[in-house]
């Protein structure tokens, strides 16, 4: 089980954690609304624009198509995939998603690909799966202008005129709403309707209206200037939309992984905080029984200790031609302890403790480590009457004791 110090310093750290993933999350959410209010605003007319350009080009075209971007050829050799994929990570799956999307995209055609990276994080998956990358664009800003796509919807453009590549198809994530991304592969040139079969991701801008050979058209000049004016325009407006589909998607993908994130770490500081203590408890109760056995193993010591004094009692030495030992706890200020401390100097008997001094006596207690009585100076005049055997004379005397003292 790991330490509080340890477990301390990882709840600090999941709250720190959990600080820059809810300020993530606030950057996002502001971006996500800005970001999906442009998107909306332009999806209108980017399909409204595509589908009148596939009526004009039905309704006009006879026996082939009115400009090269609108050309199908006949044989595809070589495809170019752009790739959209964001600069930055922390967006939970959104790179990964559109990634393995267009890598099956491309699996599912069969054809030698050349890819176009969007994006640091795409451009980096392609590198470590040794992709063909012709080129890569990366820290496109948020406020997204048609001219800052301009380099990529020419370079597609010339690569699909020069024949180098022979299909030209963008791989975004489609925004359906702040909880709802979903990876698409478009066809986007030629400007015709892609139809994949077996690929559920495909998407096409516009179909041909059933009623477009029925819609009158006027135009001036004529046809084909056009559609050689708008068809570039339409190009990168295609691109152009794509784009900001892929910023909104990753926005909201973003800050619904922050969110996420918030909340696992607010989950894993509760339960590291219950971890933690539990670990202070248990550190707390260790303590007091730490305090509680040293307690025990003290009071152990001196019950030894008090068990060694009686042991030495019943040990001492017997003075020669004595049998037994008196009991010198009858003499006035001569306790248990005392008596044990005076046979330990081999003291037994009342003629023993009448024959010593003063002095002598306070030698012996002072050896024994022990407290002196006030009564010491008549413990010798005690013993005298107790080893006659005059008790009525000791009884007597000891009443005439003033504190254990003469009078």
């Amino acid at each position: 089980m790991p330490s509080s110090r340890e477990v301390k310093n990882r709840i600090r750290s999941v709250k720190n954690i959990g600080q820059i993933t809810r300020a993530l999350e606030a950057v996002s959410a502001s971006r996500v609304r800005k970001a999906q209010a442009r998107v909306l605003a332009s999806r209108a007319y980017a399909y409204k624009a595509m589908e009148i350009l596939m009526n004009i080009q039905a309704a006009t075209a006879s026996g082939g198509a009115l400009h090269p971007l609108l050309t199908t050829r006949e044989e595809v050799k070589t495809i170019m995939v752009v790739l959209i994929t964001s600069d930055r990570g922390l967006a939970g799956a959104f790179n990964t998603n559109i990634i393995r999307t267009a890598q099956r995209f491309v699996q599912k055609m069969g054809k030698p690909v050349q890819w176009v990276a969007v994006g640091r994080k795409g451009r980096d998956a392609l590198v470590r799966a040794g992709e063909n990358i012709v080129a890569e664009f990366m820290n496109i800003p948020d406020d997204l202008r048609i001219s800052d796509i301009s380099p990529v919807s020419r370079l597609a453009k010339d690569a699909f005129l020069s024949g180098e590549v022979d299909d030209v198809f963008i791989a975004y994530t489609d925004f359906i709403n702040t909880l709802t991304q979903r990876p698409a592969v478009l066809g986007w040139l030629p400007l015709v309707p892609h139809d994949i079969e077996g690929f559920e991701h495909i998407k096409n801008f516009a179909q041909v209206s059933d009623t477009s050979g029925n819609q009158d058209y006027e135009f001036e000049p004529n046809p084909q200037a056009i559609i050689d004016e708008i068809v570039p325009r339409f190009t990168e407006l295609i691109l152009y939309q794509t784009y900001l589909e892929s910023k909104a998607s990753e926005h909201s993908a973003r800050m619904v992984a922050m969110r996420n994130a918030s909340d696992n770490a607010s989950q894993l500081a509760d339960a590291l905080t219950l971890v933690y203590n539990k670990a202070r408890q248990a550190a707390i109760t260790n303590e007091i029984l730490d305090i509680v056995g040293g307690a025990e193993a003290l009071q152990a010591t001196l019950d030894k200790a008090a068990e060694d004094i009686l042991r030495g009692y019943e040990q001492a030495p017997k003075i020669s031609g004595i049998s037994g030992a008196d009991d010198l706890t009858k003499i006035e200020g001569i306790g248990p302890k005392m008596a044990a401390a005076l046979n330990s100097a081999g003291i037994t008997r009342y003629a023993q403790l009448a024959q010593l001094s003063e002095e002598q006596l306070r030698e012996i207690i002072n050896n024994a480590g022990m407290r002196f009585s006030p009564s010491l100076p008549t413990w010798a005049r005690q013993a005298e009457f107790a080893a006659n055997g005059d008790w009525d004379g000791l009884r007597d005397y000891q009443d005439k004791l003033v504190a254990g003292r003469e009078a």
